[in-house]
């Protein structure tokens, strides 16, 4: 039997006012998820709530009776909800025009995680054998600009322009993203987290990190990336969600 466990932290940093991240764990239906607001004038605080609240509402919602369903068809329909839900509310109210969130989940059902993301938020797989695995590709100018051979991988980890996502929740033009799908194994960890992690530790430092402390569980490999990254500057909000499978553990 699949059991999983999960950690999670979100923290302000140490350069922003506010914290505009915003995560939703669901243990019971599995469903957790990670967004990052973007907007100004509290809007992208505002729409990463909304995401999480709508997203996590309507998956678990879904989840909770146990049966086959179709798991592409609902989580499509939830994003296409929660990017309706966010377009409603900037049209109410056009302070928030300019608002919109990236989004990172995961979805349980039947020994698999279905994960979808937009923006630069990202899913990573921690294999028990000591193995990092990046599951999503940044939506974002210069994963474009890498992509088309104008920067290298590491020239666009500090470029000027890699805050600029190419898609994301809120935007009129919704483009709906893939639905992907991994099988986990025992001791296998999911880890969803927002740009403010990946911009301060590379792969191998977070690889590192959980293999150093998966054994004192997700809680503690959750706050020491986020202490790591504060320790590295906190320039932006963090937020982190590992969740592990213990099966026979």
């Amino acid at each position: 039997m699949i059991l999983l466990t999960s950690g999670y932290k979100s923290d302000r940093g140490l350069l922003r006012e506010n914290n505009e991240d915003s995560f939703f764990v669901n243990d019971k239906v599995g469903v957790y998820i990670v967004a990052d607001g973007m907007g100004g004038h509290n809007g992208g605080e505002i729409a990463s709530t909304i995401a999480v609240n709508a997203l996590g509402k309507i998956l678990s919602q879904h989840l909770e009776v146990k049966k086959d369903k179709d798991i592409h068809k609902i989580t499509q329909k939830a994003l296409q909800a929660t990017n309706e839900e966010i377009i409603l509310k900037k049209k109410r109210h056009l302070e928030l025009t300019n608002m919109g969130t990236t989004i990172v989940f995961s979805v349980f059902f039947k020994s698999i995680f279905y994960f979808s993301h937009l923006g630069d938020s990202r899913a990573y797989l921690y294999r028990k054998e000591g193995k990092l695995i990046q599951l999503t590709s940044d939506d974002s100018l210069v994963m474009e600009m890498v992509k088309h051979g104008m920067l290298s991988e590491n020239e666009a980890r500090t470029h000027s322009l890699k805050h600029i996502v190419t898609k994301y929740l809120g935007a009129n033009n919704f483009v709906m993203p893939e639905i992907q799908q991994c099988h986990i194994r025992e001791g296998d960890c999911m880890i969803l987290c927002s740009d403010g992690l990946t911009n301060l530790l590379g792969d191998e430092e977070i690889l590192s990190t959980v293999k150093k402390n998966i054994s004192e569980g997700p809680q503690s490999v959750c706050n020491t990336l986020v202490d790591i990254a504060n320790n590295k500057g906190g320039d932006d909000n963090i937020t982190v969600i590992l969740i592990q499978n213990k099966e026979g553990i």
